[in-house]
């Protein structure tokens, strides 16, 4: 079963994650550097302090009386001011002094890594523990040298890190360290805690009221709107959600009117075909009032079956157009209006074309353009008079093509013409003039162009004619020239 973890939560504990993270490879970074600043610093004083000291030696050595005495003295003065341990080695690693008097090392060999590189002219150095005091300690080893160079000696100090490291009483520096970036992590632990609880909460609140309209949405209220109140991606998928709903709203009262309007225009026939046909059972008939019924019953038939046609064109282009080719416009158009000349004559309207000398191009079904220009044309012959004239021309614009078919008819009321392109929609004066159909006529030419990537719009006035007019996308070859 699916269970619930809230983007808040989720976002809070990564942001601490996240934070924690940095923060403490920021602190074991800091206390690293810090503690490798504190010992260089004090190997770089004891090295100092131990080359001024074997510059005085050096002196001191060269006059052997009472050498011991006179280099332990010096001895005690340098530890007394370095701080440390500092003993002098002859070159055979013989202790001649050591500032420690009692306990000291004075007369042993002190055979020491650092002091053999010392004698060998360079300055050893080491960090350790002291097996003595259990502390760590700095050592360093520092060449005296004689007259020509040459190594006659070696100070050794050796410099106690206690004050750095400190001891298990009283923490030392980096001890002390330790702990303030311990407490300053927890200080910034609630801090950021805090924070990333009102930074979430400020995030996700925009994405728990798109949740509650998603919601809303799914129990059928369709009417949400949800306020923009940013331009970032949020604020971009609010602005979604409400085009989604106003199209969802639109299509569910578009189906609604569908439906009521396909009921309203199917109980009419099916209406006359009942009562037909219940006439025909219940009454005798002669044969000439039998014939007329049947008349009707083929009448109301034929209109049946033309509406659910123009159902399954409107259904088709929904679906959009599976096929196309690309076939030259004003061909059709010239060949669709001497087909329909002598139709046109009959009823003394006369059909004028105006179309481009040279060919136009466009992709797309040539059967579907074909209906949408007849359906045109029925609807301007049958509400113009006779000695009026219908005209189709066509015209260019950039990658466009554009189609007009105006008519000196009896023009539409300016107030039917927002609507006209709806399915089953009629004007009035249509129905009056009985000219028939199915009203659905505009509404698959409208569904027709706008599948080609076309726009269709109309102009009329009352009593002046109309005139429709339509655009195409031109073929890609003929764009690009």
């Amino acid at each position: 079963m699916f269970k619930f973890h809230s983007i808040r939560s989720r976002l809070t504990v990564n942001f601490l994650a996240i934070i924690a993270a940095v923060m403490i490879i920021t602190s074991l970074f800091l206390y690293n550097q810090l503690e490798r600043f504190f010992v260089n610093n004090m190997l770089d004083s004891l090295t100092r302090t131990g080359i001024e000291a074997g510059e005085s030696a050096a002196g001191l050595l060269r006059n052997p009386i009472d050498i011991t005495l006179r280099l332990s003295a010096h001895a005690d003065s340098v530890s007394r001011l370095a701080g440390a341990r500092v003993i002098f080695v002859n070159s055979q690693m013989e202790v001649i002094a050591d500032s420690v008097r009692v306990g000291g090392l004075l007369g042993q060999t002190l055979d020491r890594e650092e002091i053999a590189t010392a004698l060998a002219g360079e300055v050893g150095s080491s960090v350790l523990v002291s097996e003595l005091t259990g502390q760590r300690v700095v050592q360093v080893a520092v060449p005296i040298l004689g007259e020509g160079s040459d190594v006659i000696g070696v100070v050794f100090l050796s410099g106690s890190l206690h004050e750095l490291y400190g001891g298990d009483q009283m923490p030392g520096i980096l001890g002390r360290l330790r702990n303030y970036l311990l407490l300053a992590m927890l200080l910034a632990a609630a801090v950021v805690g805090g924070g990333s609880v009102l930074l979430a909460r400020r995030f996700t609140g925009p994405l728990e009221v798109l949740a509650k309209a998603a919601r809303r949405m799914g129990e059928g209220k369709l009417d949400q709107q949800i306020v923009v109140s940013s331009r970032d991606e949020i604020g971009y998928l609010a602005e979604q959600l409400n085009i989604m709903a106003a199209r969802l709203n639109y299509y569910t009262s578009s189906l609604k009117h569908f439906a009521s309007n396909v009921s309203h225009e199917l109980r009419t026939p099916l209406a006359s075909l009942s009562l037909i046909t219940k006439s025909m059972k219940d009454y005798d008939m002669e044969p000439e009032q039998r014939k007329e019924f049947l008349d009707d019953l083929d009448q109301e038939l034929d209109r049946l079956i033309a509406l659910v046609h123009d159902l399954l064109e409107l259904t088709k282009l929904e679906e959009g157009i599976k096929r196309t080719v690309t076939f030259c416009l004003a061909e059709l158009l010239s060949e669709m209006a001497a087909q329909l000349t002598p139709r046109f004559e009959r009823q003394d309207v006369r059909l004028v074309t105006d179309l481009p000398p040279l060919p136009v191009w466009v992709d797309g079904s040539p059967l579907l353009i074909r209906q949408a220009v007849h359906n045109l044309l029925d609807n301007a012959l049958n509400y113009t008079s006779a000695g009026g004239w219908i005209r189709i021309s066509v015209w260019l614009e950039h990658r466009w093509t554009g189609v007009k078919i105006e008519d000196t008819g009896i023009g539409i009321p300016e107030k039917d013409l927002p609507n006209l392109f709806e399915r089953f929609y009629r004007v009035e004066q249509a129905r009056t003039r009985e000219a028939g159909g199915t009203g659905l006529g505009l509404a698959i030419v409208k569904e027709t162009i706008l599948a080609h990537g076309g726009k269709i719009w109309v102009e009329s006035k009352e009593g002046a004619g109309s005139a429709f007019y339509f655009t195409l996308p031109l073929h890609r070859s003929v764009n690009n020239n």
